[in-house]
């Protein structure tokens, strides 16, 4: 009896230490991979003049049931009416255990954050009231509503998402999900051999920023949103004044730009004027465009603008010039004065 005693307390003993070498792993999503292709819109009326439209791609890669991820972003956002103006936004994260790191595409470095315990989960279907199904990229999804959301969850998977607030919509929707995925393959979002640029405990809501980067559009709906219905104006239209105030909160990076773009873009449209005058060839012309339609860019998302034949074109060039700079210059007392982007929108009219 002794010897069989012991003996379970062996076997008992044996167990625990294997409970506490191999732990369980806690399952953000209920496969083990997949990866999700999504088609990204939205936008809407920032002015009675304004209107901004929202296109891009993102993907969702992961494997071992969500442990490691990969986020991928790409979107255009673009402004048209009174102001014209085109910004690209690249983003790509990726997940693992504790750890964040963020791909600066502009500085060309990767921001390393640590999460917390438990930080890096998110309840997305808190607030939200389950409403039915729907068919998303050939999956059927649970389909949860709230206040301004909606999102359509697969095992955890979000193949449908949509944020509406004063006007203003993001939508994010699956077109394509795939559950036998290598999370290494390259057409994946991979990390570049950036150099590492280590930060503190991260503390925010999965995103690692410093404060002056820009929001992204999803973002600043969601927090519009927010004020929304802390404010009760969920059931009720929002007074007009307050309105005007959180389409200019979603506005504020396109008004920002166009505050610092428009002065630049007249004083380039000076110096590429007087180098055309002086300008023999063609090809010198097209020289002294080379600023100008760099900085276009910002504008159009058409940069081809070059000269044919300079003798030919000279006169009616060196016209519109004339005329966009008298149009420009006219409205540069009211560009520097304007506070918000509803003043900015009204001066360029």
């Amino acid at each position: 009896m002794k010897i069989s005693a012991v003996y379970h307390l062996a076997l008992c003993c044996t167990a625990v230490i294997c409970l506490q070498a191999s732990p369980v792993q806690e399952k953000i999503y209920d496969v083990p991979k997949a990866t999700v292709i999504y088609k990204i819109s939205g936008g809407g009326a920032l002015t009675p003049d304004l209107n901004l439209t929202l296109e891009g791609t993102g993907k969702l890669s992961f494997k071992d049931w969500g442990a490691v991820e990969l986020l991928e972003e790409h979107i255009e956002e673009k402004t048209t009416g009174t102001l014209h103006y085109v910004a690209h936004r690249d983003m790509c994260e990726k997940h693992q255990k504790n750890q964040i790191l963020d791909v600066d595409f502009k500085h060309k470095k990767i921001r390393e954050r640590l999460l917390p315990e438990g930080k890096g989960t998110v309840n997305l279907t808190e607030g939200l009231s389950l409403t039915g199904q729907q068919m998303v990229a050939n999956v059927v999804c649970d389909m949860w509503e709230g206040e301004g959301v909606k999102r359509c969850l697969y095992k955890g998977i979000p193949l449908f998402t949509e944020y509406q607030a004063v006007g203003i919509l993001y939508r994010e929707e699956a077109v394509d999900v795939s559950f036998d995925i290598n999370i290494t393959d390259k057409s994946h979002c991979s990390i570049p051999a950036y150099p590492v640029e280590k930060f503190a405990l991260y503390t925010g809501n999965f995103k690692t920023r410093s404060k002056k980067t820009p929001k992204s559009f999803s973002e600043r709906v969601k927090e519009v949103l927010e004020t929304v219905r802390k404010k009760g104006w969920i059931d009720e239209p929002v007074p007009p004044r307050e309105k005007k105030q959180l389409l200019e909160k979603i506005g504020e990076p396109v008004f920002e730009k166009e505050k610092q773009l428009l002065p630049d873009l007249l004083q380039t449209m000076k110096k590429s004027r007087a180098c055309l005058v002086q300008a023999q060839s063609t090809q010198q012309a097209n020289h002294c465009l080379n600023s100008l339609v760099k900085l276009k860019t910002y504008f159009t998302d058409n940069s081809q603008n070059r000269v044919e034949n300079w003798e030919k074109e000279r006169t009616k060039l060196l016209e519109r010039f004339d005329e966009n700079i008298v149009f420009l210059q006219s409205k540069m007392k009211c560009v520097r004065g304007a506070k918000n982007l509803h003043d900015l929108s009204v001066c360029m009219k």
